[in-house]
């Protein structure tokens, strides 16, 4: 089996382009207007892919909500394993765990929460 150049694998897995997804990050960094960031996105996805992006943002919207799969499923049109991996890569919701959030600060509000596992406490 033939191997692009470039193109590295571990195992089936493709092995990611670190150079290559910096730059693009680096493009969408440096574009001044919502228009240019739809230009390079029309320019480097299908838009077959852009609405895949828009749909996994949305779930990962609707996990933070606090919506059921079976709502999600039905709204977005994603499979349960898909959104299962969402779900598991952003435990605590995608805009706390990507930083673009601050989590809550402790108040009155807040309580602490006793996990038990068969019987024991954990925390």
């Amino acid at each position: 089996m033939e191997k692009r150049k470039n193109t590295k694998y571990v195992g089936k897995r493709l092995f990611w382009h670190k150079k290559e997804i910096k730059e693009v990050v680096g493009l969408l960094v440096e574009a001044k207007t919502d228009t240019e960031v739809e230009l390079i996105f029309d320019r480097i996805l299908t838009t077959r892919e852009i609405n895949d992006v828009a749909r996994r943002y949305k779930v990962l919207k609707m996990i933070e909500e606090g919506k059921s799969y079976a709502d999600i499923m039905t709204e977005t049109g994603m499979s349960s394993s898909v959104i299962c991996r969402l779900s598991a890569k952003c435990g605590y919701g995608f805009q706390k765990s990507s930083g673009l959030r601050k989590p809550r600060s402790k108040g009155a509000s807040s309580r602490k929460r006793t996990i038990k596992y068969k019987g024991v406490k954990v925390r």
